[in-house]
């Protein structure tokens, strides 16, 4: 287990009771106007260019809103797990990941929103006011990032440790992002836009201090993979692996969609119509959610061994909370 899995693995347990008390500021974050559109494509454009690759724990699966009383689950499938395929135990609850930094609180800047996308945890701080400060955004990783587009690079000095800025001149507004390795088996990377200088870029990043930020899920789980890493955890979706390189084949995956028409209903998951189809991929269980106007879908990939009416129990235990927002 690497440095960032063993961090997540003890903060998990602790994320629940600090999670902020307005539970729509995720989605609210999500659905940000149009007029933060400048610096929001200078940073996520630099988030997107690193491929990184990392992870966290398991499961999901979505019925009911939160604090409902949901029917028990019932199947008809009978289809065995894969003989082969890597065992999946499902354990009682599930507590999200933590973000372990934040930057210093300012006029003008609101407080971060942590996520988990890829196996990296990022924390978004949103500007507020534009003159003086622009969108940031901070990744956690496990290994170092690959960037792919062109830049300029500068070596520089970040919290004692050699780092490196890199400049990207694109429109409306160039990407600086600062990145250096923080500890063993720990990366981080700080992406803004050019609102700020490059000494001041490089300033935030020695500003960072310890925190624990709450990743707050769309879901709320009944049950989990019990081993499993968070792969991603979204306003609309969360993955999970039994490890942070595993491939996509052992990954768990829940995701609210906007909603679809059903057709070839065998399934009931709590007390909803549902369709369970099964292909060279895996298992796919997709619940109708009407009073959400959206559908829910649950894949257990092929390497899993995990049986239909587990994957239906699961699926049972998922309640939509209401910071989600259907992709």
């Amino acid at each position: 287990m690497d440095e960032l899995d063993r961090l997540l693995a003890e903060t998990m347990h602790e994320a629940a009771g600090r999670a902020p008390a307005d539970d729509r500021l995720l989605s609210t974050v999500h659905r940000r106007s149009d007029r933060y559109r400048r610096r929001r494509t200078a940073a996520g454009a630099s988030a997107v260019a690193a491929a990184i690759v990392v992870g966290v724990p398991a499961v999901a699966v979505v019925v009911g809103r939160s604090g409902e009383s949901a029917p028990p689950a019932t199947s008809t499938a009978t289809v065995a797990p894969t003989a082969s395929g890597r065992a999946v135990r499902l354990v009682e609850g599930y507590s999200a990941p933590v973000f372990p930094y934040t930057l210093p609180a300012t006029e003008g800047m609101r407080a971060p929103v942590a996520s988990v996308e890829s196996g990296s945890l990022r924390a978004f701080f949103e500007a507020t006011e534009q003159l003086r400060h622009a969108d940031t955004t901070v990744t956690v990783s496990s290994r170092e990032p690959v960037f792919t587009t062109v830049a300029t690079e500068t070596a520089v000095q970040v919290r004692g440790r050699a780092g490196t800025l890199r400049t990207v001149d694109v429109e409306p507004a160039r990407q600086l992002t600062v990145t250096w390795q923080e500890a063993p088996g720990r990366w981080i990377q700080l992406a803004t836009d050019d609102t700020y200088t490059a000494q001041q870029v490089v300033g935030l990043a020695d500003s960072l201090t310890a925190a624990s930020v709450a990743v707050l899920p769309p879901f709320e789980l009944d049950l989990s993979p019990a081993g499993f890493v968070t792969d991603t955890i979204t306003a609309s979706r969360m993955t999970f692996r039994p490890s942070a390189t595993a491939p996509d084949s052992e990954r768990i995956e829940v995701v609210l969609r906007k909603r679809r028409e059903l057709s070839g209903i065998n399934e009931k998951v709590g007390g909803r119509r549902a369709v369970l189809s099964h292909d060279g991929g895996g298992a796919l269980l997709a619940v109708d959610v009407t009073d959400w106007d959206a559908t829910l879908e649950v894949t257990a990939g092929a390497g899993l061994e995990l049986s239909d009416d587990e994957l239906v129990r699961f699926a049972a235990g998922v309640h939509i909370l209401n910071r989600s927002d259907p992709e």
